[in-house]
C-alpha cells in the first residue's frame, strides 16, 4: 500500500509591542566638532533632517578628560596619560593637534549648544571622573540651561571598568567614591537630572573584577541608571572599544560571508541581545542607558548596507520589543567625525561625506514627529515588519526590513496620500555613494 505524504510549511510568526520612548532617539556627538563645523549650513541641515531627539556631549574616553572652559575639549594630558593606557592618549593628541590646525580656540561646548539650539534635541552629559571637584559638570549643566536646553541626565563617566584604567590603578572603589560624589553633587542642585553609573561588560569568570564591580554598584542606590555600551561584532577577528583591531575574512566569496554576518545579526536581535539584556536587568533592576551602540565598526562592513540594515533594525527592535523595554535612552555611536565605518558624517579631504546609515536613521527620525504612541513588530522568515500606531489605534507608518531581499522601506502619509520610500542595494557588502545612497525609491501607492 502506498502512502502519500502532504509537508506543509508553516511560517512562523512572532508579535511584540510597547510603548514609545523617545530618547531612543539619540546620537553621540565624540569628535564631532574638531572635524565637523557647526556653522556649515550642510552639515547642520543634514543633522536636522535626521530629526534627533538626544545629543550625548562630550564623548567617552573624551568625556572622561574635558574641561569645561577651557580650548576645544579642555585635555590636560598629564591626566590623560596618568589614567589611560590604551590608545587614547596618543588619539586626544591627534585631536588636539587638530583643534589647532583649524584655529578652534573656543570650548566645543558652544559649538554643541549651536547644534543642539538648531536641532531642537535635549542633551545627555558626560562627566569627568579624574577631577578633585564637581564644578565642572554644575557650570556644564548651568550653561545648558542658560541656553533652554534641557539636561535629561549625567553619565557619571564612561567605560571606567576597562582594562586600559585598571592597569593605570584605578579600581571600583575609586569609582564608587567619585560617582556617589558627583552624583549628590548633581541632585543637590538639579534634584530632577538623572544620574547614571558605569556596568561593566558580562561574561566573566567567577571571581572577574568586572563581576566584582557590578556586584558592588548593584548593592548601591544613588544612581537612576546604568550604562553600557552595544556593539554587535559579526567579523571574525580581535576588536578593542567597538572597532575591530584585526579582520579575519572566512570565505573567499565575499556574497556568502556576508550573509554569514547577517545570520548572525538575526540571532543578534532574534536571541543574544534580549538576552544580555535580561542578564543586566537580574543583576541591577535599573532603567538601562546605552550610550554608544553599531554594529562593531570594521573595514569590511562600514558604509554598506549590512550597517544600514542593522542600524535600522536597532532602533526598531528597542521601540517594539518588550524584551528590550529597560532601555530608555540611546545614543548612536557616532554623528560626525573622521573615521569611516561609524560616523553617520564623516569628513575627509575637506569635504563632508554622508555614509550608509543617514538614510535608514532619517526614515526612522519620522516616528518622532507623528504621534506614534505604541509600535508592533512581526517576523516572517527572514523578513521584519513593524507597525506604528497613534493613540487613535491609526497606522501612521509602517517599517519593513527584508534581509533576503536587501531592502529597507518606509511606507506614510503625506496629505492623505500614502508613500513608500525604500532603501536597497543588490549586496549587502555593496558600499554607499558619498552621498550615503543607494538604490533611494519613492513611490506613490495606490488605495
Amino acid at each position: 500500500m502506498r502512502f502519500t505524504v502532504l509537508i506543509i510549511t508553516i511560517s512562523i510568526s512572532i508579535v511584540s509591542a510597547q510603548d514609545i520612548r523617545e530618547n531612543i532617539f539619540g546620537f553621540a556627538t565624540s569628535n564631532t566638532f574638531t572635524y565637523c563645523d557647526v556653522s556649515d549650513t550642510l552639515f547642520t541641515n543634514n543633522v536636522s533632517r535626521i530629526n534627533p531627539v538626544v545629543l550625548r556631549f562630550p564623548g567617552g574616553a573624551v568625556g572622561n578628560f574635558y574641561h569645561y572652559n577651557r580650548k576645544g575639549y579642555g585635555f590636560d594630558f598629564n591626566e590623560i596619560d596618568k589614567y589611560h593606557s590604551g590608545k587614547f592618549p596618543k588619539r586626544a593628541r591627534g585631536l588636539d593637534r587638530s583643534r589647532m590646525q583649524k584655529s578652534h580656540n573656543q570650548d566645543y561646548i558652544l559649538d554643541f549648544i549651536k547644534l543642539a539650539k538648531r536641532t531642537n534635541a535635549k542633551a545627555v552629559l558626560v562627566a569627568n571622573p579624574f577631577v578633585l571637584s564637581d564644578n565642572d559638570i554644575i557650570l556644564m549643566i548651568d550653561k545648558l540651561k542658560e541656553k533652554s536646553i534641557e539636561v535629561i541626565g549625567v553619565e557619571l563617566g564612561s567605560e571606567l571598568s576597562n582594562r586600559s584604567y585598571f592597569t593605570k590603578g584605578y579600581t571600583i572603589d575609586d569609582y564608587v567614591v567619585f560617582s556617589k560624589r558627583c552624583s549628590n553633587a548633581i541632585k543637590s542642585r538639579f534634584p530632577n537630572i538623572k544620574t547614571a553609573v558605569v556596568a561593566a561588560p558580562l561574561g566573566k569568570k567567577r571571581g572577574h573584577r568586572h563581576n566584582k564591580w557590578n556586584e558592588k554598584l548593584a548593592n548601591m542606590d544613588f544612581y537612576d541608571a546604568i550604562i553600557i555600551h552595544s556593539y554587535a561584532k559579526v567579523v571574525k577577528g580581535k576588536s578593542l572599544d567597538g572597532k575591530m583591531i584585526s579582520e579575519n575574512i572566512e570565505k573567499t566569496n565575499f556574497a556568502e560571508e556576508f550573509n554569514s554576518y547577517r545570520n548572525k545579526i538575526i540571532k543578534y536581535f532574534d536571541k543574544d541581545y534580549p538576552s544580555e539584556i535580561s542578564m543586566y536587568n537580574s543583576i541591577f533592576n535599573k532603567p538601562i542607558w546605552v550610550t554608544e551602540w553599531n554594529l562593531q565598526m570594521s573595514k569590511t562592513t562600514g558604509n554598506t548596507l549590512l550597517q544600514s540594515l542593522y542600524v535600522a533594525q536597532y532602533f526598531l527592535e528597542l521601540l517594539s520589543n518588550s524584551n528590550l523595554s529597560s532601555i530608555d535612552l540611546t545614543t548612536y555611536h557616532n554623528l560626525g567625525g573622521r573615521d569611516f565605518s561609524g560616523s553617520i558624517f564623516n569628513f575627509s579631504d575637506n569635504k563632508l561625506n554622508i555614509r550608509s546609515t543617514f538614510y535608514p536613521i532619517k526614515m526612522i527620525g519620522k516616528i518622532f514627529s507623528s504621534n506614534i504612541v505604541k509600535i508592533t513588530s512581526k517576523k516572517e522568515d527572514d523578513t521584519y515588519i513593524y507597525t506604528c500606531y497613534d493613540n487613535k489605534e491609526n497606522v501612521i507608518l509602517s517599517y519593513k526590513i527584508d534581509w533576503s531581499e536587501n531592502l529597507f522601506s518606509c511606507t506614510y502619509l503625506v496629505n492623505d496620500f500614502k508613500y513608500r520610500m525604500s532603501y536597497s542595494s543588490s549586496n549587502l557588502y555593496d558600499r554607499a555613494d558619498e552621498k550615503g545612497s543607494f538604490e533611494l525609491k519613492v513611490i506613490k501607492l495606490d488605495e
